[in-house]
């Protein structure tokens, strides 16, 4: 029978989800991959972040509202991706993708551009006219 405390892996149910993969060097220089747990100030990090996220995507979300800004914006942040990702994932250049960001511009854009932002952000032109 396995010592209780030789694999924390299986044994440790406090954590439940909060495992983490972690990489560290052998003596050899290759990399070993252990499974460990999150720490309270970890936890407590990650939580922070997706704090910020989630306020950074409400904000977004009532300047699109407000017509203050395009949906783009809105999009941009739910899904995590800054201005240059999102020209790289569109295939549209990084002064347009700023252009389009202004709700006259959005409105007056042509359905090939509307479908590489869909496309980008793995949503319909429909779901991408609007924000809820």
């Amino acid at each position: 029978m396995m010592d209780e405390n030789s694999n924390p892996v299986y044994t440790d149910q406090r954590y439940g989800q909060s495992r983490e993969l972690l990489y560290s060097y052998e003596k050899d220089g290759n990399y070993e991959k252990t499974v460990g747990f999150h720490n309270e100030a970890d936890r407590i990090t990650i939580q922070q972040a997706w704090d910020h996220f989630n306020e950074r995507i409400a904000i977004a979300r009532e300047k699109v509202l407000a017509g203050k800004a395009s949906p783009i914006v809105y999009f941009m942040e739910k899904n995590l991706v800054d201005t240059l990702t999102l020209s790289m994932l569109a295939g549209i250049s990084l002064w347009r993708v700023k252009w389009h960001f202004k709700p006259g511009v959005f409105k007056r854009l042509k359905e090939k551009t509307l479908q590489k932002y869909a496309d980008a952000f793995n949503i319909t032109i429909e779901e991408l006219k609007k924000v809820e």
